[in-house]
């Protein structure tokens, strides 16, 4: 089905139809979640390290 909305977004170039096809990405990945298939997602635990924290200073 993402597929569907893919082809959609390429023949149309709608922000829209892009933001559809996300959609359905995120929604798949929250149901595979909840049936017990285990979803790569990005790690991005360490936002606030001070290397990263833009207002703290060194």
């Amino acid at each position: 089905m993402e597929e569907k909305y893919w082809k959609q977004f390429t023949e149309t170039g709608k922000i829209t139809d892009y933001l559809y096809y996300r959609g359905m990405q995120i929604c798949s990945r929250v149901i595979n979640s909840y049936e017990g298939e285990k979803v790569h997602e990005p790690d991005y635990s360490n936002r606030y390290d001070t290397c990263s924290d833009t207002g703290r200073r060194i």
